[in-house]
Order: C-alpha cells, then sequence, then structure tokens
C-alpha cells in the first residue's frame, strides 16, 4: 500500500543495507544515503527517511520539502514520493539555536573493543542529535572519545537508542561490518534486554507478562496507547523488592520490577506499567512527574548480544544515582514530590496551556 509505514521487518532491512552519510557545520545537519535495493516497493520518501531519523515529524520533512532542502538525484523532493533503488537522497536539515540550559554530562563508558563500545546514559541526556540538542549527545562523546584514541569517529554507530529520559546501556558499533552484525543480532531477536524500573503500587501476581498490543494515540500526542490493531508486544516483568519497608503491616505502594523486553516498541515498558495500574515514577507521559527525577525511573540493566567476532557480549550498567537516591527514599517511607507538567509537556501531549 503506498504511504503505508515502515513494518519492522523492512525497516531492518533497509539499516543494514543502507550506509548513511551525517555531518554537522555551523549551520546545517547534512544526511545523505543511496536508496537500497532489498526491500518492498511503494515507500514514501518521508517514511524511508525516518527510518534513520525517527526524530524528524512528517510535518517537518515536509516543510523541508516545501523549503527545498530534501532533494532526491539533486532534484527538490516531495514527502510523499515514491523512492527507487539507486536513487540519492539528501537532505539540509537547519540547525536550530543551541539550548543553553543544556549540560554535558560525563561519558561513563561500560565496555569498549575494536568492534563497539558501551556507555551508561543518563537521564535528561539525548542518545544522538535532535532537536536543539546537535552537540553533547551521547553519540558525540563516544565519537570523541574514539577519535582520542586515534579510531574513527564517523564510523561510530549506535546500535539501540533509549529514550532521553531513560538511564542505562547504549551499544554503539565501529565499524560497518560490526554495525549491520549488532543491528542483524537485534532485528532477530538474539539479543536480551533486561530494565529496572520503580512503579506505583505492586503488580498482584510478583512475576508474570504484558502482551497488550500498541499503537499511536489517535490524538496525535507523543504517548502510545494499547489498540487493538497495535503492533504486537511481550514485556515480561519480576517484582525485585517493595518499599516502604519500614512500617509494619504497612501495603507497600512502590516496587522495584526487573523487566525482560522480547519486543522492542517505543515506550513499550511505560505503557503497560500504566495500562495494568503501575505507572513509572515520575513519568509525566503516563503517569505523573516528579522533582527528583528529570524523567521516569527506568533504566536499562543488562543487554546480552552475540558478539560480531564470535561469541557472547554482556554489558551491565549500575543504576544511577538519580534512581538510586529517590528507591531508598521510598524505602524509608517518602515519597516522590509531584510537579506540574510544563509547557512543552502539555503541547506534545496535545493538552490545553494550563
Amino acid at each position: 500500500m503506498t504511504g503505508y509505514p515502515a513494518a519492522d521487518d523492512d525497516a531492518a532491512i533497509v539499516k543494514n543495507e543502507v550506509k548513511v552519510l551525517k555531518r554537522l557545520d555551523e549551520r546545517y545537519r547534512e544526511v545523505s544515503f543511496t536508496v537500497g535495493r532489498r526491500h518492498r516497493t511503494s515507500w514514501q520518501l518521508d517514511d524511508y527517511l525516518r527510518v534513520f531519523c525517527p526524530r524528524y515529524p512528517k510535518e517537518l520533512i515536509a516543510r523541508w520539502c516545501a523549503e527545498g532542502r530534501l532533494t532526491v538525484d539533486e532534484v527538490a523532493a516531495t514527502a510523499a514520493q515514491i523512492v527507487a533503488g539507486g536513487q540519492r537522497v539528501r537532505l539540509l536539515a537547519p540547525l536550530p539555536k543551541p539550548d543553553p540550559t543544556y549540560i554535558v554530562p560525563p561519558l561513563e563508558i561500560l565496555h569498549h573493543d575494536d568492534d563497539c563500545i558501551a556507555a551508561n546514559k543518563p537521564v535528561a541526556q539525548l542518545a544522538h542529535p535532535a532537536g536543539k540538542i546537535m552537540t553533547g549527545t551521547l553519540l558525540n562523546l563516544l565519537a570523541d572519545w574514539v577519535a582520542a584514541r586515534g579510531g574513527a569517529p564517523d564510523q561510530v554507530r549506535l546500535v539501540n537508542r533509549i529514550d532521553r529520559d531513560t538511564s542505562g546501556i547504549c551499544l554503539a558499533s565501529r565499524t560497518l561490518e560490526a554495525h549491520i552484525a549488532l543491528a542483524t543480532a537485534l532485528a532477530e531477536r538474539r539479543a536480551v534486554k533486561e530494565y529496572l524500573a520503580i512503579c506505583h503500587g505492586v503488580p498482584a501476581a510478583l512475576t508474570g507478562e504484558w502482551t497488550e498490543p500498541l499503537g499511536e494515540d489517535p490524538r496525535g500526542s507523543v504517548a502510545r496507547v494499547v489498540r487493538d490493531d497495535g503492533q504486537p508486544c511481550r514485556t515480561e516483568y519480576r517484582v525485585v523488592a517493595v518499599a516502604p519497608t519500614v512500617e509494619t503491616g504497612k501495603a507497600p505502594r512502590f516496587a522495584l520490577l526487573r523487566l525482560v523486553l522480547h519486543t522492542g516498541r517505543q515506550h513499550q515498558i511505560r505503557v503497560h506499567c500504566a495500562h495494568h495500574g503501575h505507572p513509572l515514577v515520575g513519568d509525566w507521559v503516563y503517569g505523573q512527574p516528579c522533582a527528583e527525577l528529570p524523567g521516569q525511573a527506568l533504566h536499562s540493566a543488562l543487554l546480552t548480544i552475540p558478539h560480531p567476532r564470535g561469541g557472547e557480549l554482556a554489558i551491565t550498567a549500575p543504576m544511577t544515582s538519580a534512581l538510586e537516591k529517590i528507591w531508598q527514599n521510598l524505602l524509608d517511607g517518602g515519597a516522590p514530590t509531584p510537579v506540574p507538567l510544563n509547557a512543552e509537556q502539555r503541547s506534545r501531549m496535545k493538552l490545553p496551556p494550563a
């Protein structure tokens, strides 16, 4: 069907087949590539581009097309035109003004070798350049780290991504061959991804799984919702601990969960937890933001994946100090401090101004 969004398998083929060149200068972010040949027909240009740049809304891509910033074979393109194998696509996206409030966090390396590198991303750091943040992202820091040790920074590519408001493991490849091997393993679900999360309340069953399908919010907000026609999902969970533990006979109000993702849908853990009555602490989309965290209490704690040269790569990441602090406060009988949604959050949730 013309214009239908990319299916997971098709997107994986495109990502593994197409080499994307991304460059930054003082005015633009350039994204260029040659359209691959091993994919289904009838891809719209904006859908194809969003495989590599998923944070670019279709409306923004359409505006760039109208401004002549997106070309196919050096001819101004339209967002809805159908791409063909061998075509050369080039986007010159204008850079926004820098965000003066953004502070670059320190880089915490968890693993590195000649093929890949992994870091423990803190909450509030972008995994890659987007929006007003073009420098100081985790990808920028990893490329600088590789360059400082004589490597090729332009070969560093993220293999997995986690939300800005989620902390934990981000894995990057250092060669195209390694990227293909690691990305293929993820697409074929030969990787194990485990998360830690702090939620409100305690699930009635201390172990179990949630399988509700997820899709887009019909209101057009940033949220994902449970819907019958959504993408299939599977989240396995286990209650690790409960809080508070200081008052005998008092029902616990919070739980520390360990979750295994068998599918990797956007916001999967957050939606499943909230749908079952246990929104994550600090989750401004599906619960209540809090003063103690800039995002939700969700942490990528373990990633096990086949190494490009054979064997298995197992990476673990300790909980960040912010999560450890809030969990200890909950164990001591405290509670998160609720705060209202800010103007940007209300806008992204399609809510009227406060």
